[in-house]
């Protein structure tokens, strides 16, 4: 309690001055305050793939890269939860699960590769993090595609012409608000003991669980702020002390 005290008082000391300065905190998903783009139709189609599910090799990109325009048009930003993919949708979501550790990341999907012989997908910087594959590079993962971009009507329309592809996938948009997100596992124990660890330090963290198609994610969740940047100040203040903390929609 006596840490959550001192957490909750540089919370509001720093407020003014935090969210000008550095780049913890990642952004889930690929959402971002900074508007929506077109993925180009007709260009880096996907290859056709029989079922909603991958299990093969992932790796990650990241300073090389920064600052270059992937295939879907949008800038790449290792700080932001996305990958490149050979199979899935541009503009659309996927779970990634490395299947050692079993920590799992939501990432969307806005570039094409990788481009080395068997492997699936290339993570951004943050996303790889997010599943502790920075040190290996390399990682067994599944992939599990959750849809298009639901707010992108390009990107939905692209989707309705394939649904003998990806199986009438739907991703299903987050309500309004924004929540602290410490890891997500598909392993319950793992979400639990994590929690355990963070309780000592954050009170209130607890366990949120999506089911995908019969796949359940076990997500460490702390919180609920109205807007982004009240996210962000929270977030900054507990990556001070060393944990790696998402923003995230409910």
């Amino acid at each position: 309690m006596r840490h959550f005290l001192k957490l909750i008082l540089m919370f509001f000391v720093l407020m003014p001055a935090v969210f000008f300065s550095g780049c913890v905190p990642y952004i889930i998903g690929g959402y971002s305050e900074r508007g929506m783009y077109a993925p180009p139709l007709g260009h880096y189609p996907p290859k056709q793939i029989s079922h909603n599910v991958e299990i093969g090799v992932a790796s990650w990109y990241g300073p090389g890269f920064q600052g270059r325009q992937t295939a879907s048009g949008q800038i790449y930003n290792m700080y932001d939860l996305t990958a490149a993919s050979l199979t899935l949708p541009l503009d659309s979501y996927a779970y990634v699960t490395d299947l050692e550790n079993h920590r799992s990341v939501e990432v969307l999907v806005n570039d094409r590769g990788p481009y080395a012989d068997g492997r699936i997908m290339d993570l951004s910087y943050a996303a790889a993090r997010a599943i502790n594959m920075i040190g290996p590079g390399t990682a067994l993962v599944r992939v599990q595609y959750l849809g298009p971009n639901p707010v992108n009507p390009v990107s939905l329309s692209a989707y309705k012409t394939n649904l003998n592809v990806y199986h009438g996938a739907k991703y299903i948009p987050p309500v309004s608000g924004y929540i602290l997100q410490f890891a997500a596992y598909t392993r319950k124990a793992k979400a639990l003991h994590k929690i355990s660890v963070m309780k000592r330090f954050v009170p209130g963290v607890h366990l949120t669980t999506k089911d995908v198609r019969g796949i359940f994610y076990y997500k460490v969740v702390f919180g609920k702020f109205k807007n982004l940047k009240d996210a962000f100040n929270f977030a900054k203040v507990i990556a001070k002390y060393g944990y790696d903390v998402y923003i995230t929609r409910p």
